[in-house]
């Protein structure tokens, strides 16, 4: 009987579940704001070199 429940209870989470299984192509939702990848990297550099300015006096 517990193999039975154990069966019953893989088919029934794999039925519930599979759409998470799924790959989700695209950006996730709250990605959308931080634009492109390369931005981010220009803008924290920006300011780490104004850092550095400031702290030199």
């Amino acid at each position: 009987m517990l193999g039975f429940l154990k069966t019953l209870n893989k088919w029934f989470r794999d039925f519930i579940l599979d759409d998470v299984d799924k790959p989700y192509d695209g950006p996730l939702p709250y990605h959308k704001g931080f634009g492109k990848k390369k931005d981010p990297v220009k803008r924290i550099e920006k300011r780490f070199d104004e850092q550095k300015k400031q702290n030199r006096g």
